[in-house]
């Protein structure tokens, strides 16, 4: 996604009435002007809905549905042209756990980190919102694959991270449980053992998909579960999550990726098992 903020040239006849060297400063005040202007009444004077009128501010905000239901509500002019989202929500951020230091823009302030990660998390709204492969019930984003297979993860906004499906409730309430003990600002971030795990339709003890050049048709040994460990890439958790996303959507690579790492554990523990036929020393690293 390209940057917020298009910088025009900075020329005597691109800003009338201002000398050229403050163009620069006169469009982001000007960008600034029109984030304050779209989150207020301007909607509804220009035949949109309120945005706090899309949302249901009394649920539970980090479920990915009710989560993204903000940045549509307040996208909702670039919806209707069909346009990249560009338009960043505030307050109601506060309601979440979304990284604090990015409720609020402040153009004069902010770094290129937190307006990268904007950007992000707007780019992996508008994906989630506008393809109809992806469907949400929880906190569980189910994809469909082009190629028939289908795949799962919970979003899991407080620790940043996706994880199996079906888990990251009971997850959820442990960490509420934990933040009311005294001083729990002071202990380590629990641990989530279902981190970065996406579920898939094919179930434990898989073969490839027919449709893979070279591993089509192949089982996998050593996989009991239904799901495989999927980190993605990117700076930021949104741009990792629009990442593993667009893996599962594709249907191709992801297997790939998945095969080689199950045939390469299924040959280490066959290494194993021929150097130490009598079971692995507990000292076996240092050897």
């Amino acid at each position: 996604m390209d940057s917020i903020v298009e910088c025009d040239s900075a020329d005597s006849g691109s800003t009338p009435d201002a000398p050229a060297k403050n163009g620069g400063i006169n469009m982001k005040n000007k960008k600034k002007q029109e984030n304050e202007i779209k989150n207020t009444d301007w909607f509804v004077k220009n035949g949109f809905e309120k945005p706090e009128d899309l949302m249901d501010l009394n649920a539970d905000l980090d479920m990915p549905r009710e989560f993204f239901r903000i940045f549509a509500a307040y996208n909702q002019h670039n919806i209707s042209k069909n346009k990249p989202w560009d338009n960043w929500p505030e307050w109601e951020f506060c309601l979440t756990s979304m990284d604090s230091d990015l409720h609020f823009e402040d153009p004069e302030r902010d770094g290129p980190e937190k307006i990268a990660a904007r950007e992000h998390w707007l780019a992996v709204a508008q994906f989630i919102y506008e393809n109809e492969a992806i469907s949400i019930d929880g906190y569980t984003i189910s994809i469909d694959g082009r190629n028939g297979n289908t795949f799962s993860l919970d979003f899991c906004l407080e620790i940043e991270c996706w994880g199996t499906p079906g888990t990251y409730a009971e997850h959820k309430k442990s960490l509420d449980s934990n933040a009311k003990k005294p001083r729990a600002w002071m202990s380590s971030r629990q641990l989530y053992a279902f981190e970065h795990q996406i579920g898939h339709s094919l179930g434990p003890w898989w073969t490839c998909p027919e449709y893979i050049p070279e591993y089509g048709g192949e089982s996998t040994i050593h996989t009991p579960d239904s799901s495989f460990c999927i980190s993605g890439v990117g700076d930021t958790f949104p741009s990792t999550l629009l990442s593993a996303l667009k893996l599962c959507i594709d249907d191709y690579k992801i297997w790939i990726i998945q095969y080689k790492e199950a045939k390469s554990t299924a040959e280490y523990i066959q290494k194993i098992e021929r150097e130490y036929p009598s079971g692995r020393p507990e000292d076996y690293y240092y050897l």
